[in-house]
């Protein structure tokens, strides 16, 4: 992803025009994780999501971000807000440490590659972001990294993950989505059914679908009874 995507990901954070493409959760005070969208889905070209970090200064203002690509991370920081130490202390206590505590992929080791081509300031400015990480490379250009979770240094890990809140509009809206989920594939289940008798199932799936609308509505009401106490 070029540096220009990232960056308009940022400008929409800090324009909070991000309320159908961005979902943040608080990780820590000045680090979000997010899934990102690129777009509201129109073809199965668009049913993806990435995975980033976006990191905060402190003036609340988003100032940088970091796709994580699993077998690499691509890093951006605001041109005015870069050398101030926003990248290495948010990866050294949030980021690293998060993506090594997930259980959902058990990463036990991180790569990344340094490209020479971003130019030769930012390339010896990542270079020591990483090294003093702990990243090593491993080959001999030097433009790929890898750091061992066994050797990471747990020293300066700071997460504080926090759970964010949804408002009843909003939970309204989306069981709203799930319904009409429903109701399409059901019209495509008769489609199919008129034409051929058959529609391997899909009915059933559509079902699923409707019932699903009680899992978002236990978890409304799970939260709106924490909050009660």
């Amino acid at each position: 992803m070029r540096k220009e995507e990232i960056k308009r990901y940022i400008d929409r954070l800090n324009n909070k025009e991000h309320k159908e493409t961005i979902f943040l959760r608080e990780i820590n005070d000045l680090v979000e994780v997010a899934k990102v969208w690129e777009k509201e889905p129109e073809s199965m070209t668009d049913i993806h999501s990435y995975k980033f970090f976006f990191i905060k200064n402190d003036d609340n203002k988003y100032v940088g971000a970091v796709l994580d690509m699993y077998r690499d991370l691509h890093w951006y920081i605001l041109e005015e807000e870069r050398k101030k130490g926003h990248l290495t202390k948010s990866l050294q206590e949030v980021i690293i440490p998060y993506l090594f505590y997930d259980d959902y992929d058990e990463r036990k080791m991180q790569r990344i590659t340094i490209d020479p081509e971003i130019g030769e300031l930012n390339y010896n400015n990542s270079k020591k972001v990483a090294k003093s990480l702990g990243f090593k490379p491993t080959n001999q250009e030097q433009t790929e990294f890898e750091l061992i979770k066994d050797d990471f240094d747990w020293k300066f890990e700071r997460l504080e993950e926090r759970n964010g809140t949804i408002s009843k509009e909003r939970f309204k809206e989306l069981r709203n989505r799930l319904a009409l989920s429903y109701a399409q594939l059901l019209k495509i289940s008769d489609e199919l059914l008129m034409a051929y008798n058959d529609d391997k199932e899909l009915r059933e799936l559509a079902q699923k679908v409707k019932y699903s609308d009680a899992n978002i509505q236990e978890i409304e009401w799970e939260y709106e009874e924490k909050n009660k106490s």
